[in-house]
């Protein structure tokens, strides 16, 4: 063969890989840009079903709840679940409060929600006086008045404020998912705290009845 055959000869050759180098890399390039456009839409972590599930399979998908990590309390704008090591261990829905919530389990009776109804007012007077521009009256810091806002100022000074705090989750109107996880848990720790809060309403309201007839 001539010198100058093989050099065409692998000129020929050169050519032929090169297309299939730039093919390659027409591919490639393919392939990168499908990769880039899957990863600019946000992943959706969903629950795989587990036989211990509180709830069936699918509950977390039907009410939009997405869970990204294998532990804690995750919501959408319906319902919450708890997870923990990756299974549901609570779920409920949050269009209901936790008095209700107790009421129905028969937790507690229908007089709770009069001692709810009670303990909102109180607390509504008592941040009313502490907020100037949300009530033109003082109040009083005399002991033996009795209007609502020095019977929940008696209130705070006889019971702990871990009481108040699971009283403020009961009788709260759209409780947050963790207050609701909160309560399944515990629902025993948060019926007593509602009887503790309760029995001590009433002994102030009888007390304003003693001073008042006096």
């Amino acid at each position: 063969m001539k010198v100058a055959d093989l050099r065409k000869a692998k000129k020929k050759r050169l050519l032929t890989l090169l297309l299939k180098v730039l093919g390659q890399n027409k591919r490639l390039k393919e392939t990168v840009g499908r990769l880039t456009r899957l990863s600019g839409q946000p992943p959706v972590i969903r629950h795989p079903s587990h036989e211990d599930d509180f709830v069936p399979a699918g509950w977390t998908e039907r009410h939009g709840i997405e869970i990204p990590r294998a532990d804690g309390v995750f919501d959408s704008g319906t319902a919450w679940v708890r997870i923990k090591y990756g299974v549901i261990v609570g779920a409920g829905l949050k269009n209901q409060s936790i008095l209700s919530l107790a009421i129905s389990l028969d937790l507690l009776d229908q007089g709770a929600e009069h001692h709810a109804n009670l303990y909102r007012d109180w607390r509504a007077a008592f941040l009313s006086r502490l907020d100037p521009s949300r009530s033109g009256d003082e109040g009083s810091d005399n002991p033996d008045a009795w209007s609502k806002e020095d019977r929940y100022s008696k209130l705070i000074h006889r019971i702990g404020k871990e009481y108040l705090d699971a009283m403020d989750c009961i009788v709260a109107s759209r409780p947050k998912a963790k207050q609701l996880a909160a309560f399944q848990a515990k629902q025993d720790g948060f019926v007593g705290a509602f009887k503790v809060v309760a029995k001590a309403m009433v002994e102030i309201n009888q007390e304003a009845e003693q001073a008042q007839t006096a």
